[in-house]
């Protein structure tokens, strides 16, 4: 974010967000005629998950990460956008009767399957299991999981991942996935991406599972040795502070967001004149 400002003046009235022009996004990378050495998947997986590592920290879900909410720069910089699904979960800011958390988010090739068949039972895991499915299209270059409808996209799951067994169901309180017939075997990454390190196939295999509880977290995600390489710790920064979200229940009319909106742009200014 470069600046902001609000218009007060009809007919322009209204919030501008002054943005870096940015040129490309990773869907467009992915599907162009570039070729990628694992290097390069190495480089671009580590910059989301740097992005990621901030998000989280701050105790927010992305909920809608996929290669098209992923800018890419000419100099090969990502950035991820598109926080219009994003959502705060810290506790702290939890009101009796805040609005559930609904599980319709994030597009349907990198929905976890628990964003499917839960109500409201999921947690940072879910961007977990999106970048699992980014890396993966970064080898293939096209989705793994390109279901046209949620049923369907169930199902290609299961065509990887083999059939849940009856034991996870119960664990997971999927009641509304029965036990498949036929019962369908756990397709080898290796099979998949027969060109992909060892490394890389691990990696594959620790974010990609049904059980969001044995999914790597974010910490150990950017840990993993694939990322070995390319990995710098003093570019990952955190936010010193989790994200206040208490303004969704002390701000409900019109004229309250607009005061709230017109606060956080002098905030925003002042940080950015230096005087915060």
């Amino acid at each position: 974010m470069i600046d902001l400002d609000i218009v007060y003046v009809k007919p322009y009235e209204g919030l501008y967000c002054i943005q870096e022009l940015v040129d490309s996004d990773l869907a467009r990378v992915i599907y162009s005629s570039v070729q990628f050495s694992e290097f390069h998947i190495q480089s671009f997986l580590y910059q989301i998950l740097c992005g990621l590592k901030y998000i989280h920290s701050t105790d927010v879900i992305h909920r809608d990460l996929k290669p098209g909410n992923i800018l890419v720069t000419t100099q090969g910089t990502l950035k991820i956008c598109d926080f219009g699904l994003a959502r705060g979960i810290n506790p702290k800011f939890l009101q009796p009767k805040s609005t559930p958390i609904t599980n319709y988010v994030a597009t349907r090739w990198y929905r976890a399957p628990e964003l499917i068949l839960s109500a409201t039972n999921y947690s940072k895991s879910v961007d977990l299991w999106a970048v699992g499915c980014i890396l993966v299209e970064l080898y293939g270059r096209r989705p793994l999981f390109p279901g046209n409808n949620q049923v369907n996209q169930i199902y290609e799951i299961i065509k990887v991942l083999g059939s849940p067994s009856p034991e996870m169901l119960r664990k997971l309180s999927w009641k509304s996935l029965s036990p498949t017939r036929p019962h369908y075997s756990k397709t080898e990454w290796k099979q998949l991406y027969p060109f992909a390190s060892e490394l890389g196939l691990d990696l594959m295999e620790r974010l990609l599972r049904w059980d969001p509880s044995t999914r790597l977290d974010i910490n150990e995600t950017i840990s993993h040795k694939f990322l070995k390489p390319v990995r710098q710790r003093e570019s990952e920064p955190v936010c010193e502070t989790i994200f206040d979200f208490s303004f969704e229940v002390s701000s409900t009319t019109m004229s309250e967001l607009k005061q709230l909106l017109d606060y956080e742009v002098q905030v925003f200014k002042r940080q950015r004149s230096g005087i915060l």
